[in-house]
């Protein structure tokens, strides 16, 4: 399991909004040449934003800890860019090569479509890679159990 701690930032109607305390970006040696970096300083603060349901016991600016299965950033990574980038060459590859605009068009309408493909999966994907609390910050196991039902 990867685990990250994150302040819980609100609390309403049984769900709570966490900021993670340390991210990657800007935390190495390497953040002024980093791309990561650069985009995380143009979008807003609340963009790393994560909403889970609350536990009892939790507040406002406490902090926890978060617990996520060891593949699921790679799997999630994956099912993100691939099926934009097969149905990127995909669509470029099937269109007539004498017909370089209509060639684009394809790629841009495989593109859409791989990103389309990515949206639904990682719908139906999201409960299993969903982080769960584990822990507070003082190291006591939360109320909230790893396990996770299938609704």
């Amino acid at each position: 399991m990867t685990r990250e701690q994150a302040r819980i930032v609100s609390i309403a109607a049984g769900k709570m909004r966490l900021a993670p305390l340390a991210s990657t970006c800007g935390a190495c040696s390497r953040s002024s040449g980093c791309g990561m970096a650069k985009l995380a300083d143009l979008l807003p603060a609340d963009a790393n934003a994560l909403e889970l349901p609350a536990g009892d016991g939790h507040r406002v600016g406490d902090v926890v800890e978060l617990a996520m299965p060891e593949g699921a950033l790679l799997m999630a990574s994956a099912l993100a860019y691939l099926p934009a980038l097969v149905g990127l060459i995909a669509g470029a590859a099937l269109a007539p090569p004498s017909s370089p605009p209509l060639q684009v068009g394809a790629a841009l309408l495989g593109l859409v479509a791989g990103l389309g493909c990515s949206r639904l999966a990682g719908r139906h994907h999201f409960r299993r890679w969903r982080p769960v609390v584990v822990a507070d910050a003082a190291g006591s196991v939360a109320t909230q159990t790893q396990e996770r039902k299938d609704d």
